[in-house]
């Protein structure tokens, strides 16, 4: 009994092997080590001025059974984009805010096609000597320090979130200590705020600061004076911060402290002598602060960039299209041959 089923596994393992010999499940779904036309090409220029021909020499042959059918030109459509502005109020705060993006606008998709028939044989390869034109509509774009603004350009080139971070950035770094004391003290002199504007600003913070709209009358009113006006000393609270105390005359100290004087200034200011740099120190209140981060808020966009020496705007914007060709060779049954070094074009 044994032998019979020792024979029958043996009969159906032969009949199997059989089988698979008359019917190859691979064989029927794959073409094994397929000839696909070899294809290279010469690009005679890497910058092409948009809606220009761009020229080439292609080559190709092919050792399969099959024979050539045409040949093509691909490629995508490379965009790069660069925005910046740089304020033009303040110069201890050198600012300029950047961006800058690259994106893929058109995938690859066919520029031009050419018959076989074009090609010529020089014996070992056939040689295909053409052009393929681009798009008019790819010409780059430069926007640089214009003398007039044009509210509609800007709008166009730049993120719509670039002016609020822009001007939010500068009055943010001027208000948030007196690291740029200067600048804000600058600012303040040289923009051109209304009196209507610092009427508005003193009802909201219940302040008497002047109204003046002269240069001359606003740098008199942010003074400071060389005349001792009262004293301070310093304690260090929990956190490790210096706390100041201001007090009449230095018999008001408490003993063991070192005082020092505070000088003359207008309201807003705490100008005094430091042991930290062995002389005069001037900074904003702390409590005035929101009155200047308020006032400065109301600075347009336009005013922090403009060029007053030069009469312009301190933005620049550019906008370069660049193509990524490969040139394809296709054979009779359809299958395809493509370069592999292929050289970016930059539109110009």
């Amino acid at each position: 009994m044994k032998i019979y089923k020792i024979l029958g596994a043996l009969a159906l393992t032969l009949g199997l092997m059989t089988s698979c010999a008359n019917h190859d499940l691979f064989a029927d779904h794959m073409e094994i080590g397929q000839v696909l036309p070899t294809v290279d090409w010469e690009q005679n220029s890497t910058v092409v001025k948009a809606g220009a021909y761009a020229t080439f020499k292609g080559k190709y042959y092919t050792s399969g059974e099959n024979t050539i059918d045409r040949s093509e030109v691909w490629a995508l459509v490379k965009r790069q984009q660069s925005a910046a502005a740089t304020s033009k109020l303040t110069t201890a705060l050198s600012y300029t805010k950047t961006v800058s993006v690259t994106d893929t606008v058109r995938s690859m998709q066919k520029m031009a096609e050419y018959k076989h028939s074009d090609a010529v044989w020089d014996g070992y390869e056939f040689v295909l000597t053409d052009s393929f034109a681009t798009s008019r509509t790819l010409s780059p774009v430069i926007w640089v320090t214009p003398a007039e603004w044009d509210q509609e350009k800007f709008d166009s080139y730049y993120p719509s979130t670039f002016q609020e971070q822009f001007v939010s950035y500068l009055i943010n770094a001027l208000t948030k200590d007196s690291l740029y004391y200067n600048d804000l003290r600058n600012v303040y002199i040289n923009y051109a705020f209304t009196e209507e504007q610092f009427q508005q600003m003193n009802a909201k913070h219940n302040v008497s600061f002047p109204t003046v709209t002269e240069t001359a009358d606003k740098s008199n009113a942010w003074f400071t004076t060389d005349e001792i006006d009262h004293y301070y000393y310093t304690t260090v609270s929990e956190s490790g911060t210096a706390i100041y105390h201001e007090i009449a005359t230095e018999a008001d100290a408490p003993q063991g402290v070192n005082v020092y004087p505070v000088y003359g200034s207008s309201q807003w200011l705490f100008s005094r002598y430091s042991d930290d740099i062995g002389g005069r120190i001037t900074t904003v209140r702390r409590e005035y602060m929101p009155y200047w981060k308020d006032l400065i808020s109301l600075i347009p966009f336009t005013s922090w960039i403009y060029d007053s020496a030069n009469k312009n705007y301190a933005v620049s914007f550019s906008r370069t299209y660049f193509l990524r060709p490969e040139f394809r060779v296709y054979d009779s049954a359809g299958k395809m041959g493509v370069t592999t070094d292929n050289k970016e074009i930059t539109l110009n």
